[in-house]
């Protein structure tokens, strides 16, 4: 320290022969903290002071009170307490020095974390919290500057408990109208003065990820009341919107933590940190082929596009002009407008077979590109969910019908100039001007505000693209055989993007289908069954996937998720098994081609399965609806269909 204050001076004269003073650390409302050398033992260590204008009997009973609370903490992820004491009139308290930064000069200078490194801060600062919690102790004052993130390691450790509450050493909560704790980082019931709990710290947490991974903080307002009442009364939008590509996992976390209602949150730190846990049935991304296969886009798309709207526009003028009787028009030139519009049709599924021959030669199959197609579709969905509102505005349903109307109104007025009612020449050209004007700006204001127009089933049907539906149906077998596409992959890593029970459907299907005509016409039962527990398999593990995001606040819930839980893990091991044991047999019909009993037993077998399974999901639907049907109480979680 080049030049030191006079407390600075005054401490280390105080602190002489056991500590030596070196640098200041930081400071905040509550201290002082000091780099200094622990001269008895010979290391680093950090020491906070209470600040000399802090001094009142209040400050220093509060000063003490954090000191003795985090003294009696013994957990990895907290900074550990050494000593508290006096000294000449100065109160400090000694602690462990973690060399490295604070997450929010890492925030400030790096900008936001990778999701991994985001989920690891958050589980271990999670943990601290739990350990705290369940010592009775409410930290308050969660945040990015009172979390250190050690240098090496990158292990996060909670420091600053300043502004702790409970615990053997608590003195009085918070006063009448007092807020403590820093307003961006606190929960609702926190800045209201009222009695918080650990969920309130996880909300502060929550904060944190938000700002952590998206660099933004969820409610931002001018002022200090203003920023307040956004806490209090709207809900924070979702980080996956602010922070695309995020985790569904982590996202799902963080915006369960900002939850207005503490019983919405999580009930404690452990339960935060058992979601942001590593999933162990990830399943390995697309490899880059296909992945460079569904990002192909046809360079020509865009004039073919409006090549087919032009034409189409006519077609369909000339219709209404036969259909009133016009004699400039007939019903060829109509034909003839519609054949124009369908041409770019051919080059553009010319450009996807061109596409897919590109990934048969590289040893992709058909099962391949199907996969991907699914994989796409799913994320697709995904990212839809994330980019709608949960429930539309009223706002947003006026904005609809206006545009709409406007809409409708240029289009009467475009008719009534055809129809030769409206000529420029006999009225003003306002009629024309107004509801062009008109359209142009509510459809203006509508996409810039993200009002959908499109019914979602015809969205979902339009999104699903050309290729889609050419490569999922008969001709695209049929087109797959005639491309040269291999009856099994041989890209490396081609299968490894695969579910299990996919990845043994297709195997189960290739030996199938190599097998002697007359043992085929025997089995023919065999692919539908193969399907079956495909589906069934499928549908056990999107049910593992629901119940691990619900996550629980109450016994009762945790108990029917449980099991529900136990159910869908049951179906999807007897479904998988099952397939495993067709391709086994098929694999030793391979070997001997002799004896079907073996196999024929073992579809049976699976059949059960498949029924056994249908049955539990359809019963397991009805208890889901009559669940949805009948009153929430507090803290239950509706569970879909």
């Amino acid at each position: 320290m080049t030049h030191p204050d006079g407390a600075f001076l005054e401490l280390q004269a105080a602190l002489a022969g056991e500590y030596s003073l070196q640098r200041e650390l930081g400071r905040g409302g509550m201290g002082i903290v000091y780099l200094a050398r622990d001269v008895q033992l010979d290391r680093d260590v950090a020491i906070k002071v209470l600040p000399p204008h802090l001094g009142t009997a209040e400050s220093r009973e509060r000063f003490l009170r954090e000191a003795r609370t985090a003294a009696g903490l013994s957990h990895p992820h907290i900074v550990p307490i050494h000593r508290v004491g006096e000294a000449r009139g100065f109160v400090f308290f000694v602690m462990s020095y973690v060399e490295g930064e604070t997450l929010g000069e890492r925030l400030r200078t790096r900008g936001p974390l990778a999701p991994a490194e985001a989920t690891r801060v958050l589980r271990e600062v999670a943990w601290a919290l739990a350990y705290a919690h369940g010592r009775g102790i409410v930290h308050r004052d969660v945040k990015p500057d009172n979390i250190l993130l050690e240098g090496g390691t990158g292990r996060a450790l909670v420091t600053d408990f300043g502004i702790a509450h409970g615990g053997a050493h608590a003195g009085p909560g918070t006063e009448p109208g007092r807020i403590m704790g820093t307003a961006h980082f606190m929960s609702p019931e926190q800045a209201a003065s009222e009695t918080v709990d650990g969920r309130s710290d996880l909300y502060a947490l929550g904060v944190v990820g938000y700002l952590a991974v998206s660099g933004r903080l969820p409610f931002e307002a001018p002022s200090l009341p203003a920023l307040l009442v956004r806490q209090a009364t709207e809900e924070p939008p979702s980080v996956l919107r602010v922070a695309p590509g995020l985790p569904p996992a982590l996202g799902a976390a963080i915006d369960r933590c900002l939850v207005r209602d503490p019983d919405g949150r999580f009930r404690d730190g452990e339960a935060l940190a058992a979601a942001l846990a590593p999933t162990t049935d990830a399943r390995p991304a697309l490899p880059p082929t296909l992945r460079a296969w569904l990002a192909a886009r046809n360079p020509l798309l865009v004039p073919y596009l409006g090549w087919s709207a032009g034409f189409t526009a006519l077609a369909l003028g000339n219709a209404y002009a036969n259909a009133t009787g016009n004699p400039g028009s007939h019903w060829y030139d109509v034909a003839m407008l519609t054949v124009a519009a369908s041409l770019p049709l051919f080059p553009t599924v010319g450009f996807h077979l061109n596409q897919a021959r590109r990934q048969f030669r590289a040893g992709h199959s058909l099962a391949d590109l199907r996969t991907a197609l699914e994989v796409a579709r799913r994320e697709r969905a995904e990212t839809d969910a994330i980019a709608l509102e949960p429930q539309e505005t009223r706002s947003h349903r006026v904005l609809r019908v206006a545009t709409v109307a406007a809409a409708l109104w240029l289009a009467a007025t475009f008719v009534l100039v055809v129809e030769g009612t409206l000529h420029e020449n006999r009225v003003s050209f306002l009629w024309f001007l107004v509801p062009l004007l008109t359209t142009m700006l509510l459809g203006a204001i509508s996409n810039a505000l993200d009002v959908s127009f499109v019914p979602s089933a015809i969205r979902n049907w339009w999104q699903t693209g050309l290729r889609d539906r050419l490569w999922n149906g008969r001709v695209g077998e049929w087109l797959a055989r005639r491309l040269g596409a291999p009856e099994r992959s041989g890209a490396v890593g081609a299968t490894a993007f695969r579910a299990t029970e996919v990845a043994l459907g297709v195997a189960a299907g290739e030996l199938f289908a190599a097998l002697p005509q007359p043992y085929r016409d025997q089995l023919a039962g065999l692919p539908a069954t193969i399907a079956s527990l495909e589906a069934r398999a499928a549908e056990a593990r999107a049910e593992l996937d629901l119940v691990g995001a619900l996550a629980p606040s109450g016994s009762r819930d945790a108990d029917m998720l449980g099991a529900r839980r136990q159910m869908a893990a049951s179906h999807l091991s007897q479904s998988v098994a099952a397939l495993e044991g067709i391709r086994l047999d098929l694999l030793r019909l391979h070997a001997d081609a002799s004896d079907l009993a073996p196999l024929t037993t073992l579809l049976d077998a699976a059949r059960s399965i498949g029924e056994d399974a249908g049955r539990l999901a359809d019963a397991r639907r009805e208890v889901d609806a009559a669940t949805i049907r009948r009153p929430l109480g507090p803290g239950r979680i509706p569970t879909p269909g």
